[in-house]
């Protein structure tokens, strides 16, 4: 069954930021930090304050951190998971955590996530039906369990059920490989047709890597919107 996707929702009440946190330094729950480099290192809480800082116990391994080095954190309050940003500092007996924003992470299944228009996403098909091809689309929604493309008339020669072999470009990260059959064909409008993409026989480290791209695109998005 295909990894659900993450939905974000941003927790913005101060009160229940507060509520939160205090959960987590109660249940002492493992927070997990990710850097650039995809990195995971676990942190214990022992305080918070009122300016919305954790102090955590330094991890057992070293941690360098260079400042205003970006991370993400997450952790889960009892069945709940959530994530924030941060910029840690690490002091001689404890980790400081600022939390940034706060949001609670949501699992949905067969949920498509809808691409920005302004937003570099392209689906690359390699091969049709096992012979090679170069069909380049722009991506319009994606999910673990398939796609919708737009493709001009000009240069589509596609029929239903045909196989397709293709990357999934999002932004400047790797590439994603899928593959799977065309269950849908429409016209968009004079020029261009919309391909609905149903995957198959899909990787579990494509699965993972379109949920993480997702998560990490919604997140930019999110301070681009609020940034501006």
């Amino acid at each position: 069954m295909s990894e659900a996707l993450v939905i974000f929702k941003a927790i913005n009440k101060e009160s229940d930021k507060q509520t939160i946190l205090q959960k987590v330094l109660a249940n002492q729950e493992t927070i997990y930090l990710r850097d650039k480099f995809d990195r995971n290192i676990a942190l214990k809480p022992l305080s918070i304050n009122s300016n919305m800082q954790l102090k955590c116990r330094p991890p057992e391994e070293s941690m360098n951190t260079q400042e205003g080095d970006t991370f993400t954190a997450t952790f889960n309050v009892g069945s709940e998971r959530y994530l924030f940003e941060t910029h840690p500092v690490v002091g001689e007996n404890h980790v400081t955590l600022t939390v940034l924003n706060l949001f609670h992470l949501q699992r949905r299944r067969n949920y498509r996530y809808v691409l920005p228009t302004d937003y570099s996403a392209e689906l690359v098909i390699n091969y049709l039906n096992q012979v090679v091809c170069a069909y380049t689309c722009r991506l319009l929604d994606l999910s673990t369990e398939g796609c919708a493309v737009e493709i001009s008339m000009a240069e589509a020669n596609f029929k239903l059920d045909d196989l397709v072999q293709a990357e999934v470009f999002l932004g400047d990260r790797e590439p994603i490989l899928v593959q799977g059959m065309i269950k849908n064909i429409r016209e968009k409008d004079d020029l261009h047709l919309v391909l609905g993409v149903e995957f198959n026989h899909m990787a579990n480290a494509s699965e993972g890597k379109i949920v993480a791209s997702l998560t990490d695109l919604q997140r930019e998005i999110y301070f681009r919107k609020k940034a501006a």
